[in-house]
């Protein structure tokens, strides 16, 4: 089988970069890494979130009793469906998620297949000149042949060699013209990916600032909840541990423990906000993350465009160099019918450094494809390790959606368990007979 790739390979460009194939597939399979312990990472979590939910739940002692017969405090009938609420909250955020991780890696997948087919593509192609090259080497030894026996031959041989020297000459100033316009074509190419690379770059410069402020205000938040929570708490142990409390009237201790609800209420709103801003601080993360990324394409990109424009501003002027040689060749062989001798001894010097050129020639076709080969089979490898990150991608989403049902269903248990609750409480409350209390005088 034929490998290659396409401009993107450093290596096609004179060999200046060895270890860029290497280098690009241990990106690639730490990329897919990435991906499939991040989906693992966070069903992991959910798991542990919901499995931890549904056994600490059969553990609560009914009707505030514990194990030894004393009173205990028990969680009202919304503290499951809070946890239950909050479990569905994190098992939809890890399957969002998953499910974009499962499409990055599918278009990670798309991308290396697309530089693999490139790659072989430009293999087959390089085989082919290689081949030709070789023939073109062969021919030139007959060629080298027949100039030397054409050494002793008349005028209308030489004659018949210029002719054939100027449409060598029409050859090359084609050869000169397609390698100078794909040198403009990159320069040009250039100026527009050096635009985009900028763009970029401010676009990351405005993510981190829209981050930063992001994080600043989480942080503020979350210490603001600390300082709520500790201050409910020391409320509630100075009224508790307060003379007053059993001595004090009715409506004095109501006002005790509303001021003890309202601080308690207070940290928890504070709680909620910060936990808010934070998930706002981890969304703007993503968003820098997406735009540094963006830019190391851009920068790559144009690096890798920059290293091209040299191999073409160098093949640009190799074949304007031929170009004017072989005019110049040319000129000597229409001069050299006027002196048989003199122009067939100079043909047949000709024809023996052209074989030598053919022979370069070729041998360096013959490396090029070599490379390219070697740059194939790394594409291929990286599609490989591209395609298992999809299928880990895919895995770790399908469990991650099944928790996040798994998570809805629990919700929907604890919703069932409210109503009844209630209604049992309902029921209870129309069952209680008037007391001597509710007696009229």
């Amino acid at each position: 089988m034929v490998y290659s790739r396409t401009e993107h390979t450093p290596l096609l460009n004179g060999g200046e970069v060895a270890d860029e194939p290497e280098t690009q597939t241990r990106a690639t399979s730490r990329v897919s890494l990435r991906y499939v312990a991040a989906a693992a990472f966070v069903g992991l979590a959910l798991f542990a979130v919901v499995s931890g939910q549904s056994a600490a739940t059969p553990g609560l002692t009914s009707l505030g009793q514990g194990e030894a017969g004393g009173t205990v405090p028990v969680p009202g009938p919304g503290a499951g469906m809070a946890l239950a609420t909050a479990a569905r909250r994190t098992a939809g955020a890890a399957a969002a998620l998953s499910s974009q991780t499962s499409r990055n890696a599918k278009t990670a997948k798309e991308t290396a297949d697309a530089v693999y087919s490139a790659a072989q593509a430009e293999a087959e192609k390089l085989e082919r000149l290689a081949v030709q090259a070789q023939k073109d080497y062969d021919l030139s030894v007959g060629d080298d042949t027949d100039a030397n026996a054409a050494a002793t031959v008349g005028i209308q041989t030489l004659e018949d060699e210029a002719l054939g020297e100027d449409t060598k000459l029409t050859g090359i100033t084609s050869t000169y013209t397609t390698a100078r316009d794909t040198y403009q074509n990159s320069t040009k190419l250039i100026v527009v990916l050096t635009s985009k690379l900028a763009t970029a770059a401010a676009a990351t410069a405005t993510a981190q600032g829209v981050h930063d402020k992001a994080s600043a205000a989480a942080d503020v938040a979350k210490k603001a909840a600390d300082d709520a929570h500790i201050k409910a708490k020391t409320g509630n142990d100075s009224s508790k541990a307060d003379d007053k409390v059993g001595e004090e009237t009715t409506e004095e201790a109501i006002d005790r423990a509303k001021g003890v609800a309202a601080d308690s209420t207070a940290a928890q709103t504070a709680e909620i906000k910060a936990a808010e801003l934070k998930m706002v601080a981890a969304d703007k993360l993503d968003l820098l993350n997406s735009a540094r990324l963006f830019q190391k394409t851009a920068q790559e990109t144009l690096d890798a465009e920059n290293a091209r424009n040299k191999v073409l501003a160098f093949e640009s002027n190799q074949t304007e160099q031929n170009m004017i040689e072989q005019s110049h060749v040319t000129a000597l062989a229409k001069t050299a019918a006027a002196d048989a001798k003199a122009t067939s001894e100079t043909a047949y010097f000709e024809s023996s450094s052209s074989k030598a050129d053919m022979k370069d020639r070729s041998d360096k076709a013959q490396e090029m494809a070599d490379k390219a080969n070697v740059i194939a089979k790394t594409r291929f490898a990286e599609a490989q390790a591209a395609d298992a990150g999809l299928t880990a991608a895919k895995d770790a989403d399908d469990i991650a959606q099944a928790q996040l049902q798994l998570a809805q269903r629990t919700v929907e248990v604890e919703e069932k368990k409210v109503a009844a609750t209630k209604n049992a409480a309902a029921a209870a409350v129309t069952a209680v007979p008037a007391g001597p209390a509710a007696a009229g005088p």
